[in-house]
């Protein structure tokens, strides 16, 4: 395989991962294969050329683009080769370099230029839609599932009821998987919709290539006539006020037209600094869902889900190990359960529960209590004196009150349960209670040093 050959594979991957449009076509398209040279340690070494100095500062190891090159090298080893686990990847090292080359027959420095400007849009509204995420491979737990049921309803009946339709929470926990279920369950429903999903890295790069490459009506279109837009992590807009504009004006044509958008962030637009209130007024136009870390049954039934992809037989027990020694995420759960796998395939050995131990520790994982409601209600009432009834009851009294609210603010720092969530296993309290409570906790502990160790103390007895 030479150069060329090879540049043309890792840009079939690339294009997977960057996704076509303006930024594959400027940033990717445009670069010319020069030569692969294999140094003495079999390191191959690809050289590649523009013509334009701020792309190749783009490639350069702390570019946006230099690691999704090594991961697209990777794939193309593992296609060419069939075998992840024993080899290295075919480019472990790229060079791009600034200056002109000698113009071939099939690219001439002209044509370069041509292509850093006039390709811009080309097949762009490709809808980059992972095909594993599905509703029915997201497994909710009970907090996340009304977030599923409106998913599903908004990919049913887009541009209606719930519009935008906003997921938000810490990174991890599907926010991602959850809205490119609603592109692949509309594409199902209708093949010929046409379905967007880009993160907001994406929106603001192709903005600004735009504005560079004076495309700007090339980019509405793009943007714009879609039926469904996907935008990931909008958190990242804060303090970008020349593309929050472009972006608002986005949301209104599309909303107009009576098409939808789905949004993720890591949390609500209103607590988001840097963030217009034109545009957080526009998010809360439809429905925000909190979607919160999995409880342990939750947990298992993902990795159950796991072990059936990976055609392994896991029995309760080990699963619950795994499940107890990764209490992060969903995504650390998976990546954790992917590599107990492999090293049961290789190993070829009995899963028992004291062998995944093993594995787990290995790993720099181990089984851990699993921090609950009742768990931090019990140690409540006993530093106080109380029934666990008089934590979830309506009593105002001041001797039950503050350690109600304690308990609350633990619930919520500790679990990271939704305020609903919390207010349910207080009684049925109402999510307002909840961060009322809360807050005059964090307040109070300000200035209220007795107050403040009583916190410290209980949270010491629920984490040891």
């Amino acid at each position: 395989m030479d150069h060329t050959q090879l540049w043309d594979a890792i840009k079939t991957e690339l294009r997977k991962s960057i996704g076509p449009g303006m930024s594959f076509d400027n940033f990717v398209e445009g670069l010319t294969p020069i030569r692969l040279i294999q140094t003495p340690n079999n390191s191959d070494q690809l050289y590649l050329s523009t013509t334009h100095k701020n792309v190749a500062n783009e490639w350069k190891p702390n570019g946006q683009y230099y690691n999704q090159f090594l991961s697209a090298s990777i794939q193309v080893t593992v296609d060419l080769l069939g075998n992840p686990t024993l080899i290295l990847p075919v480019v472990s090292y790229i060079e791009v370099t600034a200056e002109k080359i000698v113009p071939t027959q099939s690219t001439t420095a002209e044509q370069l230029d041509l292509n850093l400007s006039d390709n811009i849009g080309l097949n762009s509204t490709e809808s980059r839609l992972n095909p594993k995420y599905r509703f029915d491979s997201f497994i909710a737990s009970t907090p996340n599932r009304e977030a599923k049921s409106v998913a599903e309803a908004v990919a049913e009946h887009p541009g209606q009821e719930w519009n935008p339709l906003l997921l938000y929470g810490n990174s991890g926990l599907g926010k991602t998987h959850l809205m490119q279920a609603i592109g692949n369950d509309l594409l199902i429903r209708n093949p010929k919709a046409s379905v967007k999903f880009i993160t907001t890295d994406d929106f603001m790069n192709d903005w600004t290539d735009a504005l560079r490459f004076n495309k700007t009506n090339e980019f509405k279109k793009e943007y714009r006539n879609v039926d469904l837009l996907l935008v990931d992590d909008i958190q990242l807009l804060a303090d970008k006020e020349n593309v929050q504009e472009e972006f608002f004006n986005t949301f209104n044509a599309i909303t107009r037209d009576g098409h939808q958008i789905v949004l993720t962030s890591d949390k609500l637009p209103k607590d988001i600094k840097g963030i217009e209130e034109r545009l957080v007024s526009r998010f809360a136009m439809g429905y925000s869902a909190n979607l919160t870390q999995p409880d342990p049954e939750t947990k298992i039934a993902i990795l159950k889900n796991k072990a059936e992809e990976s055609s392994i037989e896991i029995s309760y027990d080990v699963l619950s190990e795994i499940a107890n020694a990764v209490n992060t995420n969903v995504r650390d759960l998976e990546g954790v359960f992917k590599k107990v796998v492999a090293k049961i395939k290789i190993s070829n050995s009995e899963v028992t529960v004291d062998a995944i131990r093993e594995i787990l520790k290995d790993l720099n994982f181990e089984r851990s209590n699993i921090i609950t409601i009742p768990l931090i209600q019990e140690a409540v009432a006993h530093y106080f004196d109380l029934n666990i009834s008089d934590l979830t009851g309506k009593s105002r009294v001041k001797e039950i009150v503050i350690p109600r609210q304690i308990a609350m603010y633990l619930s919520r720092e500790i679990t990271q349960e939704s305020l609903p969530a919390i207010g349910r296993a207080f009684g049925g309290k109402d999510h307002t209670t909840v961060m009322h409570s809360t807050n005059k906790i964090e307040e109070n502990m300000l200035d209220d040093a007795k107050l403040e160790q009583q916190v410290q103390e209980i949270r010491a007895l629920v984490q040891h």
